[in-house]
């Protein structure tokens, strides 16, 4: 019988011993490099590997080259706590969703995304891994973007608030100098809408031992208005339902009962703006002979179809319904009086 090399070595010692170097090392080892690593035979690393590839939850790979006939031993490292790699497209897509959003992140947060991306992608498969650089490719872009630097602890919170459906105590400021009012919140969605951040919930009250909505209708609080957040560890909003943002109908904010609106374009900039876009499920588009365009949809927020129809000028005309067609034009009156008395 042969003489063991390290007859001090339990096998279990030489498995564990085997598997951390392959976890820990993204190379692969030749038969040879591994037995002079556990001063073992050939045999024994054989029937070492053979005995932790019994355990499902581990894949030790084998390559064996047939012109040195060489055989080496490797951890796929991206199947070792995921069950499945990540595509090398899925990790470019995320990169983009970086580049055009992630500037709306407070700073701290954004190289804590690049940390994360970057710790991915040794999770990729290792074809993807040789060469593999991470890079910029797009850029978010506007034309007067918010500083969430100091947003960075509301935002947290407000993610506790959502994963872990607790209500929070909330200090909000509408208007810059204006008063600052408390609520008793149940934050649902964190939204982004025109490089605003917005959080979508329930001003809600205390009834019968119980969390109810105070009002029929969700409110979005502009995040960098948020001047303080408590959250409220012994009230649940577990009985409210989320508020999942379909788009379906035109605007963010939902103040009224659904109604029509039918608006003519006739700037060339804004049809062509307005055609390219999708504002509510059921829209319809008609090109008119003279040119114009007709734009039908449905919305629930009267102030944001309102101010709308006015950012485009004198480029569209507000057809329906009535109401709204007089508002906009007891609001031109008053520019008006701005302009034509100066």
């Amino acid at each position: 019988m042969a003489t063991k090399q390290d007859p001090d070595s339990k096998r279990v010692d030489k498995a564990l011993k085997l598997y951390r170097l392959l976890l820990i090392n993204d190379k692969k080892y030749s038969t040879t490099e591994l037995t002079k690593i556990l001063n073992c035979s050939k045999q024994s690393i054989r029937a070492v590997i053979d005995d932790l590839n019994a355990n499902p939850e581990i894949n030790i790979c084998e390559e064996f080259n047939e012109h040195t006939r060489v055989k080496k031993y490797f951890i796929e490292h991206c199947k070792h706590g995921m069950n499945e790699p990540i595509a090398l497209e899925g990790y470019r897509q995320m990169e983009l969703c970086r580049d055009l959003i992630g500037e709306l992140l407070p700073e701290d947060d954004l190289l804590e995304l690049n940390k994360v991306l970057f710790n991915a992608a040794n999770y990729l498969p290792r074809k993807d891994r040789c060469n593999f650089k991470t890079f910029s490719i797009a850029t978010g872009f506007s034309k007067g973007h918010i500083n969430y630097s100091n947003s960075k602890e509301i935002l947290h919170k407000l993610y506790d608030c959502i994963t872990q459906k607790k209500c929070c105590s909330l200090s909000y400021q509408k208007e810059v100098n204006g008063t600052i009012k408390e609520y008793y919140f149940a934050p649902k969605r964190i939204i982004c809408l025109r490089d605003t951040l917005y959080i979508k919930g329930w001003i809600v009250e205390y009834k019968s031992n119980r969390v109810v909505n105070k009002y029929q209708h969700p409110t979005n609080f502009s995040v960098h208005r948020i001047q303080n957040i408590q959250i409220l560890k012994d009230k649940t909003s577990k009985e409210l339902s989320d508020v999942v943002n379909k788009q379906d109908k035109f605007g963010l904010i939902s103040e009224n009962e659904p109604f029509k609106v039918i608006l003519k374009f006739t700037n060339p900039h804004a049809i062509t703006y307005v055609a390219d876009r999708i504002w509510s499920s059921d829209q319809k588009l008609e090109f008119n002979e003279d040119g114009s365009l007709t734009l039908s949809f449905t919305t629930d927020s009267y102030y944001e179809t309102f101010t709308f129809a006015l950012s485009f000028g004198r480029g569209v005309e507000v057809v329906s319904p009535e109401e709204l067609r007089q508002e906009v034009k007891a609001e031109i009156k008053e520019m008006k009086k701005i302009y034509c008395n100066s």
